[in-house]
């Protein structure tokens, strides 16, 4: 199927509400689980402190080991029938996840985040790959644009949905099990947005496979490191390494967030506000990225981001225990985050082979998760030796301007790395 110069089609459509449910569903999940384990919180003693950060590995480590074979089967098959088959899976992880917060079971609750995190890895180069065969290439960063706003508003979805289930699912625990109608609440908010992103998913057209011919290769670390070669000889890699430290701040900030219910002294409803309003600035950054973007300007995009992103986080880490600063930091946090995000994502996107784009989309996305679960290892590290979680924001921020002059010195030895080109050949 060739690309539709109509950005708005039905295809793109199908795409934009199916990554929507899979978001939401994905960030629940998480989020109950994060605020089940959060500081005084019913399983801290399971995990102990810095817990959040265990469970951000758990997530990241099928992403890491998965998203390149992921790549592969996106590059090999039909990536609209794909997607139905993944999302198929999900109704099997939904029903996990419904009798392990339950039964109060934490270890089983865990291993549905690891299930849905497992689907999402195969699920991430198809959905990224897809893009690019649903809209034509001058639509290609807007459509980024709207699927990250469309993604960040799926993750206020998903953290506030988590907020209110886990509020009512920590009410229901009698002697130490949940009990009652709110016991079952997280297990069937999942279920229910499962629901719909496999109903969604059934009207994508049927996309024919890119790479055919390509053989199945179970090694996942073969297809990094060929993938990785390849994308050295081009500015994919630069762009690759400069996209997934977004989502090793993204990692760290996720795992702290939980515990600001302890530091701020509000509840976990009041604290999923908090992330709401982040993924709404991030949404809206995204968007506003998108429609400003000019090849020349995009350069200066990311050298932006990088360095308003360090002085936001290092001012997060002064700042005092107060709700209305820290909600105003992170939606500075999530304008800044699109200006940074957009540019490094289209461009991986547009430098792509075709035949190989699902291959270099999905060492990406293991590549971030890797950045993510250094993030959450960093994030228990620095726990464990005492640092309180506010402070661990300053680490970040020292992190983030020293990337911001790694991307200054290289803009300035590769001029035109950031101007579109699309190869068409591997």
């Amino acid at each position: 199927m060739k690309p539709r110069a109509r950005l708005w089609n039905l295809g793109f459509l199908s795409l934009l509400t199916t990554q929507f449910f899979e978001a939401a569903s994905d960030n629940l999940v998480k989020g109950a689980i994060g605020f089940a384990i959060a500081t005084s919180a019913p399983w801290e003693p399971v995990f102990g402190e810095g817990g959040n950060g265990i469970v951000a590995i758990a997530f990241a480590l099928p992403f890491i080991l998965l998203s390149a074979f992921g790549g592969r089967l996106a590059d090999r098959l039909s990536k609209s029938r794909l997607t139905i088959l993944i999302k198929s899976c999900s109704f099997l992880v939904a029903a996990l996840a419904l009798f392990g917060f339950s039964a109060g079971m934490p270890m089983l609750a865990l291993a549905s985040l690891i299930l849905f995190a497992i689907v999402s890895a195969f699920f991430g180069p198809v959905k990224y790959g897809m893009i690019a065969e649903l809209v034509a290439p001058e639509q290609l960063v807007r459509a980024n644009g709207i699927i990250n706003m469309a993604t960040n508003v799926a993750v206020i979805g998903g953290g506030l949905l988590a907020g209110m289930v886990s509020v009512h699912w920590k009410d229901s625990f009698v002697d130490g099990t949940p009990t009652g109608f709110g016991a079952y609440l997280p297990g069937l908010a999942v279920l229910a947005l499962v629901v719909g992103g496999f109903l969604s998913c059934l009207t994508l057209p049927y996309l024919r496979p890119q790479a055919p011919e390509l053989p199945v290769n179970f090694n996942p670390f073969s297809t990094y490191i060929t993938t990785i070669h390849e994308m050295s000889k081009s500015p994919l890699l630069a762009t690759c390494l400069a996209w997934t430290y977004f989502y090793f701040i993204a990692a760290i900030v996720l795992v702290i967030l939980p515990d600001y219910s302890s530091f701020l002294k509000i509840n976990d409803e009041q604290n999923s506000y908090l992330m709401a309003a982040l993924g709404a600035a991030i949404g809206v950054g995204c968007v506003g990225a998108a429609y400003l973007d000019r090849p020349s300007w995009r350069a200066r995009f990311i050298a932006f981001g990088a360095f308003a992103l360090a002085i936001d986080t290092i001012a997060l880490g002064l700042a005092p225990p107060d709700y209305r600063i820290t909600m105003y930091l992170l939606i500075a946090m999530g304008l800044i985050a699109g200006f940074y995000i957009i540019p490094l994502q289209s461009m991986l996107q547009l430098h792509a082979p075709d035949t190989s784009r699902g291959r270099v989309l999905g060492t990406a996305n293991g590549m971030s998760f890797t950045t993510g679960a250094i993030g959450g290892a960093l994030f228990y590290g620095l726990r464990t030796l005492g640092m309180p979680s506010n402070r661990v924001f300053l680490v970040v921020g020292a992190l983030t301007l020293v990337v911001g002059v790694l991307i200054v010195l290289w803009n300035r030895a590769n001029p035109t790395s950031t101007h579109e080109a699309s190869p068409r050949h591997a």
